[in-house]
């Protein structure tokens, strides 16, 4: 298992060699329940009142808090930071549920009332426009989800206004809702010509896929996912090559295996000894800990199949 830690600041260190990561950083920190997420470099805890702890590549960290909501309870669900430096953070209360839009320095740009849908995982895409993965409440009784069929993924222009929404809920077979919030995991990538989405699919949490749509929410492919990947779950870079972190039952130890859509299986690659932790662009992030640290390694693609691929 994997070290679950709380984040308290970042140092940054020189990069390595050209046989080692581009560049490390690492970041202070001690154990508790809960993983801290990742989004593009930064590195974001949600905690007690909807109170959101956001650190930079920099070093710089921000505290951000919840304002201006319907009722006195409100938990934050998930950070997303655009290529502006503009934030989204998506939240979740009793009786509504939406995302706040804030300026690089925390500063409070507007709010998106989503209603009954809660937006529980959130993407930028290179228009700056963001996008959401969730799940919708039923309208009667609120503590459940939704019996009526309805849009798991939803588009926001940078105003606040939702311009589309995409792939049913119906698609799914019946059990959990496919956008549960896997806690601070990145459960939604958007690139230029892709989203890419980590489902559950089915009545237990293990059960999982990697669902891809095009841009205009068209279905362009669907794999299972193994019981055994590893949060955050699937990462795809901004080239479009999608990873995870699982165990690999033939070797017996963890391993990270690449998305081979022709083929439709997930190839072995070579990989630090470290756990993959995210994406960068087109760079994959991997995370190891020691000494109290949490150390983050930036590498560079492609990483070179150890085995030929499965027939």
């Amino acid at each position: 298992m994997l070290r679950a830690i709380t984040i308290f600041g970042l140092l940054t260190l020189p990069a390595w060699s050209d046989s080692a990561p581009i560049r490390e950083t690492s970041a202070a920190a001690f154990v508790t329940k809960e993983m801290p997420g990742f989004y593009n470099g930064y590195l974001f805890s949600c905690t007690a009142g909807g109170v959101v702890t956001l650190f930079a590549p920099d070093g710089r960290n921000l505290t951000l808090v919840p304002q201006n909501r319907p009722d006195t309870y409100v938990q934050a669900l998930f950070v997303a930071v655009d290529s502006d430096g503009t934030l989204a953070i998506s939240w979740d209360s009793r009786s509504h549920a939406g995302i706040d839009l804030r300026d690089s320095s925390g500063v409070l740009l507007r709010s998106i009332d989503t209603g009954r849908y809660i937006p529980a995982h959130l993407s930028f895409g290179e228009d700056h426009s963001l996008w959401s993965f969730g799940w919708q409440r039923d309208a009667v009784k609120q503590g459940f989800p939704d019996k009526q069929d309805y849009a798991t993924v939803r588009k926001y222009s940078s105003d606040g206004k939702e311009t589309a929404a995409f792939l049913p809920r119906s698609l799914f077979p019946r059990g959990l809702e496919p956008g549960t919030d896997h806690w601070q995991s990145r459960s939604i990538t958007v690139t230029s010509d892709r989203i890419g989405i980590h489902a559950v699919s089915g009545t237990v949490s293990n059960q999982r896929e990697w669902v891809e749509l095009d841009l205009d929410g068209h279905l362009t492919g669907r794999w299972k996912l193994d019981p055994s990947d590893q949060f955050p779950g699937v990462v795809l870079t901004s080239d479009n090559q999608a990873y995870v972190h699982r165990y690999d039952r033939e070797a017996k130890s963890r391993r990270v295996f690449r998305l081979n859509r022709a083929l439709s299986t997930w190839e072995p690659v070579s990989a630090p000894d470290a756990a993959l932790y995210g994406t960068d662009g087109d760079k994959l992030v991997f995370a190891r800990w020691s000494d109290g640290l949490m150390h983050l390694s930036w590498f560079a693609q492609p990483l070179e199949l150890t085995s030929p691929p499965a027939p």
